[in-house]
Order: structure tokens, then sequence, then C-alpha cells
């Protein structure tokens, strides 16, 4: 499981960079942002909750004592989380507002050296640089001519923490729960609030007026909430949050490469370069090292 790890937590990353072709789609059909937000939160939690019902019910037992575990998650990772990044496309352009979301495995790192005493070596260091700057230069943000405003500035970073925080809520809930039941459980809570906070009827309306829709809204949750957390989680059982956060950021790699080969955008010289520093700075934390190279 040590050496399929990193392949989870990749597939995990092409999963989500898949997200911007399925709200296209939807978006052309009508459905809003929240309203395909709590759809992937909502089918999430009924996905894996009719998979235990089914398969395995003993993983549905929880303690009533523990539910500040999955609250946490909820709260921050999911509903806090998309109304930050929500917050910041608004604010500002969409290209900023992915740049300062992958600020997340800055704050990973750092918290996971004070709470899981995870280290933090110059290779790490270094890894984590040139992931950074290869997701700045994927963006396009350099030469791009976008000024960031203060609002964009605070949502945007508030959004990489908020992100990142999953890797640490996941961690304290694998101590006692399979990722299974941590994923499930996190997603349930985030529907349930979600339910006040938004409004579901809207939604039940655009899904009755386009009722070939559920198809594409069933196949969205699965291939961009579902499968990649649970992938996600599981790497992380054998793998430490920061490096996994920093392997994670070739999501908006495989964005910008579905953008070009799906929707035809262009790929410039700069983002190309992006591209490359991305894909290299996860095949220098995943790749075997000899015994007299750095140990992370």
């Amino acid at each position: 499981m040590k050496k399929s790890a990193p392949l989870l937590i990749i597939t995990a990353a092409v999963l989500w960079g898949s997200m911007g072709l399925f709200i296209r789609t939807l978006t052309a059909l009508g459905y809003e942002t929240f309203q395909l937000v709590i759809c992937r939160a909502a089918l999430t939690a009924f996905s894996l909750i009719a998979y235990f019902l089914i398969f395995d019910r003993e993983k549905l037992k929880i303690k009533l004592k523990d539910l500040w575990i999955f609250l946490l998650p909820s709260l921050v990772s999911v509903i806090l989380f998309n109304f930050c990044y929500m917050s910041a496309i608004n604010s500002g352009s969409i290209s900023i507002a992915a740049t300062l979301l992958y600020t997340a495995p800055i704050f990973v790192t750092v918290i996971s050296a004070f709470m899981f005493k995870e280290k933090i070596t110059p290779l790490k260091t270094a890894a984590l640089i040139m992931a950074f700057v290869g997701c700045v230069l994927v963006s396009g943000v350099i030469g791009s001519g976008n000024a960031i405003t203060p609002a964009a500035l605070f949502f945007g970073i508030a959004s990489g923490f908020t992100y990142g925080m999953y890797s640490i809520f996941t961690k304290i809930g694998l101590r006692k729960y399979s990722p299974l039941t941590f994923t499930a459980y996190t997603f349930l809570i985030s529907t349930v609030i979600s339910a006040f906070i938004c409004k579901p009827a809207s939604f039940v309306s655009t899904v009755a007026q386009k009722p070939s829709s559920i198809g594409i809204l069933l196949l969205f949750a699965l291939a961009t909430n579902v499968i990649p957390y649970i992938c996600f989680t599981s790497g992380l059982k054998f793998m430490d949050a920061g490096k996994a956060n920093i392997t994670a950021t070739i999501e908006p790699v495989v964005a910008t490469l579905f953008g070009i080969f799906v929707l035809h955008e262009k790929l410039t010289a700069v983002s190309a370069l992006g591209i490359f520093l991305v894909l290299f700075s996860a095949v220098i934390l995943n790749a075997p090292h000899r015994k007299h190279t750095l140990k992370y």
C-alpha cells in the first residue's frame, strides 16, 4: 500500500482536475454553482451510505463523542472552502483564485510539522517551492496583467488554508475510522448543514426541468468527489500529509491539459514550463532515494 499511495493521490488529483468539464456542461444546463456543491456532497454521502447498508453496516457505526471529527472537515474543508474559493473567483480572476488555492501545501506542511512531527527537510521545501511556482505559471498570472484585489487575496489564501486542512482532519479521523466512513460522514454532515444555508427547492426544480441531466449529475459526483476523496484519504493513510498535498498539485496541470485537448484552449510557453515544474516536483517526492540522500 505504501508503494501505491502516490498513485492513489495522483488518481484523485486527475479526477479533481476534470471538474471543470462537468461544471461547464452542467452550468450550460442551467445549474447554479451552489447547487452543484450540494449535489456533490449529497450524492457522495448517499452513495457511500448505500454501499455500507448493502455490504458493510458495521462501518456505519460511530461514537457520538467523535462527531467533532466529522464536523470540523464538513464545516471547514467542504462548506467554508467552497464559499472562500467561489468568493475568490468572484472577487478577482479564476487564474488568481486557482493559484492561491494551491498555497494549501504550505499550510499543510507547516501544520503537519507541529501536529504530526513530520520533518520539513530541504528536499521537501525545494519541492514545495517548485510546485507552487509551477502552479503560478500554469495559472497564467505572470504576464497576464491581472490585478489582485484585497478581497481576492484574502479569500484566495483562505481557500488554500481550508482546502489544505482536509489532510490534517483526515490524519486525525483515520486514527479511529476507515477512509470510507470518514468520507461518508463528512459529506453527510456537509449536506445537512448546506440544506440550511442554500435553497434545495431550487435545485429540485432545476432537476425536474432537466431530467436528462440526472446521469451527468451522478457521474459528476462520482468522478469528482466519491472516487477521488476515497483515493486521497486511502493514500494519505500511507503517506505524510505535506507530501500528499504537494503531489496533488498536479490537479491544475490536469485541468490545463483537459482545457487544451477537450476545450481547445491554447497552451503558452509559460504554462508549459509550469506543467513541467509541478510534474517534476511530484517525481522528486515519489522517486526512490538512496540511503545517502535526504530522508523526509
